[in-house]
């Protein structure tokens, strides 16, 4: 079904699939990141997307090649470096320097080498991908004064963005054949680079049993996100499919509002409306 003639419009609903579970995987990382630290509950999130991808990659890939294992491999090197960048961008510097930064830079590097890669834009759409980014900066609570803090935090944020776009632009040359492989190999490299780090550090403390259902949740829910980000690419533009998976922060936003009690600033209930605006002139453009 998902290589079917309507496989455009199958794209752009994974896509947005893709940023909803980003968005709930968002909330809880920040949840279990206020319980544990940084390796142990990375470590753990990949393990348990390992867990859950492999087994569906034997009941749906119809085949398997090391060179797309490798894709994604390498493509998870760069999300997990945007990770890192971003964590150590929000110790030095309140999250309204980084999150702006490393959102609109990592939707907009994929968005940029579509369309020299010969994505075909409509009008609608380039007016679809502006408003997208505006609701990006806008939903991570981006103001007048969000850029006047720490310069070293606001270089942190860019080069996380620049670690999530180098995924979207990476793992997008995998092939439907394959799919989710390419997620698999994603999760196998940075694991294994993990592991040596924690078998490195000083500490080999373990997360808390508080920080554990947050844990799984982010596990669970950022292994759903970058597999359908995987399926989406593979059946519309990168351009597209890059920039409705890049809308999480305003799933993570209204989640936390609603779960936390986390008050909205009015740039950020701005910011969720020309997120919607965003994804509807995608979907009818």
């Amino acid at each position: 079904m998902l290589n079917s003639l309507y496989a455009p419009n199958v794209g752009i609903f994974l896509a947005f699939l893709s940023s909803i579970f980003w968005g709930v995987g968002g909330f809880f990382a920040g949840q279990a990141s206020r319980r544990a630290s940084l390796l142990p509950i990375l470590s753990l999130d990949i393990f348990i997307g390992i867990c859950v991808v492999t087994p569906l990659s034997f009941l749906v890939a119809e085949s398997f090649t090391v060179k797309d294992f490798l894709i994604g491999g390498f493509a998870g090197l760069f999300g997990i470096g945007g990770a890192a960048f971003l964590y150590i961008g929000m110790k030095k510097a309140p999250y309204v320097t980084v999150i702006p930064a490393s959102g609109v830079i990592g939707a907009l590097l994929p968005v940029v080498w579509g369309v020299i890669s010969g994505d075909n834009l409509s009008f609608l759409h380039i007016v679809a991908i502006v408003v997208g980014l505006i609701s990006i900066a806008l939903t991570s609570g981006v103001s007048l004064q969000t850029f006047t803090g720490s310069l070293i935090g606001l270089r942190e944020g860019i080069l996380a963005g620049l670690g999530f776009g180098g995924f979207f632009v990476v793992i997008e040359n995998t092939s439907k054949d394959t799919e989710p492989w390419a997620s698999v190999g994603s999760r196998v490299f940075p694991l294994i680079i993990l592991l040596l780090l924690l078998r490195l550090s000083a500490t080999k403390e373990k997360p808390p049993r508080n920080a554990l259902p947050y844990v799984l949740g982010a596990g669970l829910a950022n292994v759903s996100a970058s597999t359908c980000f995987l399926f989406a690419v593979n059946r519309g533009m990168l351009s597209i499919t890059s920039l409705l998976s890049a809308l999480y922060p305003a799933i993570t936003v209204l989640i936390a509002h609603f779960i936390i009690s986390e008050k909205m600033t009015k740039s950020q209930v701005y910011g969720v409306g020309a997120a919607i605006f965003s994804m509807a002139s995608i979907a009818i453009g």
